[in-house]
Formats: structure tokens, sequence, C-alpha cells
């Protein structure tokens, strides 16, 4: 076997290996640099189709990509009592102003991704749970 062949059937198994991730970013890279692997050998053994394929694959995994990288992760939020272990040991590492919370109070803490970025303090209602302070972090 030539090590043509070989550099060929790499691109392959890595555009195969890519396919199992499921991990969009994981996925995405593999499949970037398996698609260029095998896009590139296309221009080798002047099979043009496969170039062109695979090069468009290229493409398209960067354009992913860089949306990927670009978009900010969604914005999620837990309510707390101000209480909680957590609140008292793990939160304050990260946003200080909730170590001046006492017990009994309730919080919204808001994450992007698993970082936490703000604290409100809310005020219970009889019916529902209004805003009345809000400490970004």
């Amino acid at each position: 076997m030539q090590w043509l062949e070989v550099y060929g059937y790499l691109g392959s198994v890595l555009i195969a290996i890519s396919l199992m991730m499921a991990d969009i970013r994981k996925l995405r890279w593999i499949n970037l640099v398996g698609a260029g692997t095998f896009a590139s050998y296309g221009l080798l053994i002047q099979a043009w189709p496969v170039a062109l394929l695979n090069g468009f694959i290229v493409l398209i995994d960067v354009v992913h990509l860089w949306q990927i990288y670009r978009r900010p992760a969604p914005l999620n939020q837990v309510d707390f009592d101000a209480g909680d272990a957590y609140v008292q040991n793990i939160l304050v590492q990260s946003l200080p102003q909730a170590s001046a919370l006492q017990a009994g109070q309730r919080i919204r803490v808001s994450y992007r991704g698993n970082q936490p970025v703000a604290l409100e303090l809310l005020e219970q209602n009889a019916a529902s749970l209004q805003h009345s302070e809000s400490l970004a972090a």
C-alpha cells in the first residue's frame, strides 16, 4: 500500500470518527481535519469531485465553527434561598456580593454555560416573585 492510499484512508477514517461525536464542536473540528485531508488527497490523485466536495465541507465546517465560537452560550436562571449551602460555600467565590445575603432571602442566579454571571435579589409576594434589586457581576 502506498503512502498516498494511507493518506486517503486517514481522511476517510477521520470523517467517520467525526460523525460519532456527540459534542458538536468536536464533530466539526475532527470533520474539518478529515475533510481537509481528504480534499488534499483528491487534489493529489487529481480526483476533482473528491477534492471539490471535501473542500466545500471544509468551508461549511469553518463557517459553523466560527458561528459556534462567536455566539454566546444561552443564559439560564435558577432560584435559590440565600441560606443554601451552595450559595454560602460555592457561589460566593464567583459572585462575592452573595456573601451579604441572609438566609430566607430568595435570589435568582443567571448562568452563562456553567459560570454564574448575575445575581438578583427577589422579593416574595403573595402570588409571585418580583425583582427588587439586581446585583450584576
